[in-house]
């Protein structure tokens, strides 16, 4: 009896302590928080479980959405974190030096060491990138430009022309999320790695397995950062033995290149360096310091380039092509000028895109705004002594959640910002820059260019050689299956740190055949 009676009254202490502390969280939310005068839920006030359960459910793109529909340009997203919106405030606080990634960034640390993401240090991502700088220039990828192609477009028109040669009706239904991203792995593979993973020419998932699981154990692992470690190591066990087995992938490479490189040497022939982005991490050298990075960096980046390369150019190209499903007028204009530029048996390059096709450029921008693969929130915090942010003052040491999709869909900058017009990038330059996805100022993206050779070499080439149509059984989305805004609605989409359609063998079904002239 005494024992049952000393259990109740710790019961009874226990809830009147959680009483105490929800009391006290609410005070400080409503009068003392210097967030208080700034619109947010309430729940958002109080706690930060929602945003965390979100993140680990995937639906932190969803979230981001709805939280600036409903709040506008700034927004309170946990008791010590705001959400902004407009894109003059976060260019500028991405431009701002003093402002510091969150240490959320910690979990995208895939060694002991820092990468080019990771690093929070201004100096160090800055040394990062005058290391990098030089290979990811248009002169440098031009010498990679065959392996680009060779691995990418070429890799895929034999894997769908085959597919056409055996098809007796002369059409087949192909799924172009899992092309594209096998594609992707397989020329990320040879430039980082070295190696060719030919996934895409025998169907082997097992680097996208890697890779996935690898994003899913440090999408959820970064949104319970105050799990005690062995709790979060058990609870991500099954992920975690995969990341590993990649991760020797990476470090077997750079010691496999390294001896290739030493056998050179010895032989006098250090003039036939591979060009790939594997040698380049080998040979970046900051020209201030003179600095190089040690084979843990070098393993860094290799596996963040594996990870934010090849999802950001599959996940591009597999939001550009359902986008072109979804509005055919779109896609009649970007067929005709592709094919009114150049013949069926001529492989279009990167440069002649550039130069060439305007509009199945902008098709990619405009793919970029509507549906940015970083579509969630991106955390920085406020840097010493504080900023304003429309007119609130944010405190030092407050998380500042940068909402990509906000800014990519702010009515201010973009007129009617939900329906899918690349004719938009073609009126007025100015708009290319308000393209927050490889973010901005000194921390932006060292591998866009890199993205941008990939995406348009291949989509150029699919929209000249193949005519595309949805299934006949597609009848859950298209053109005239609208949303809460009257345009065509999009496919459902899921975040664990990258943006990746939720359903893709449902939605990203497609019916090609070969163009003919």
């Amino acid at each position: 009896m005494k024992l049952q009676a000393n259990y109740s009254g710790f019961v009874w202490y226990l809830m009147l302590a959680l009483v105490a502390l929800v009391i006290h969280r609410v005070y400080v939310a409503l009068w003392t928080s210097p967030l208080r005068n700034i619109r947010g839920s309430f729940i958002a006030r109080i706690t930060s479980l929602k945003v965390e359960l979100c993140a680990a459910g995937g639906y932190s793109s969803y979230f981001a959405k709805r939280d600036f529909e409903n709040y506008g340009d700034i927004y309170v997203l946990m008791p010590n974190a705001v959400g902004i919106g407009n894109p003059a405030d976060i260019r500028a606080l991405l431009r701002n030096e003093t402002v510091r990634k969150a240490d959320l960034y910690k979990t995208l640390r895939f060694t002991g060491t820092e990468n080019t993401v990771s690093a929070r240090d201004f100096e160090l991502a800055n040394s990062r990138h005058r290391q990098l700088g030089p290979y990811f220039n248009p002169s440098y990828l031009s010498k990679m430009e065959h392996k680009i192609m060779e691995h990418g477009i070429a890799s895929l028109k034999k894997k769908w022309d085959t597919l056409l040669s055996q098809a007796p009706t002369g059409q087949v239904e192909v799924n172009y999320c899992n092309d594209f991203l096998y594609l992707a792995f397989d020329t990320i593979g040879v430039l980082a790695f070295g190696k060719q993973i030919k996934e895409l020419s025998v169907n082997d998932t097992k680097t996208a397995e890697w890779v996935a699981s690898m994003i899913l154990y440090l999408g959820v692992r970064a949104s319970f950062q105050l799990l005690p470690n062995w709790l979060a190591k058990t609870m991500l066990f099954p992920w975690e033995g995969r990341y590993d087995r990649f991760s020797a992938y990476a470090h077997e490479s750079i010691a496999t290149r390294r001896q290739f490189i030493a056998a050179q040497d010895k032989n006098g022939q250090e003039n036939k360096k591979p060009a790939d982005l594997l040698q380049a991490f080998i040979d970046a050298e900051d020209p201030t310091s003179k600095v190089r990075m040690d084979s843990e960096q070098i393993h860094g980046e290799c596996v963040l380039m594996m990870m934010a390369g090849s999802d950001t150019v599959s996940g591009t190209l597999t939001w550009a092509v359902h986008l072109l499903m979804l509005y055919p007028e779109c896609y009649v204009r970007a067929v005709a000028e592709v094919r009114g530029q150049f013949t069926q048996d001529h492989v279009i390059t990167y440069g002649e895109s550039r130069a060439q096709l305007p509009f199945v450029e902008a098709c990619l921008y405009e793919s970029l705004r509507l549906a940015p693969i970083t579509g969630g929130l991106l955390p920085r915090m406020s840097p010493k002594g504080g900023t304003t942010i429309q007119g609130h003052f944010i405190p030092e040491g407050t998380m500042i959640g940068v909402n990509m999709f906000a800014a990519n869909n702010h009515p201010a900058f973009w007129s009617q910002p939900h329906v899918f017009n690349p004719q938009r990038f073609l009126d007025d330059d100015s708009t290319r820059h308000n393209i927050l996805t490889f973010s901005s100022g000194k921390r932006v993206c060292p591998g866009r260019q890199l993205a941008w050779w990939e995406m348009l070499t291949v989509f150029a080439n699919i929209l000249k050689d193949y005519d595309w149509k949805l299934p006949a059984d597609y009848t859950h989305l298209g053109p005239t299956v609208l949303d809460k805004h009257g345009c065509p609605r999009q496919m459902d989409e899921t975040q664990f740190i990258i943006i990746k359609p939720a359903k893709p063998e449902r939605d990203c079904r497609l019916v090609i055949s070969k163009h003919k002239e």
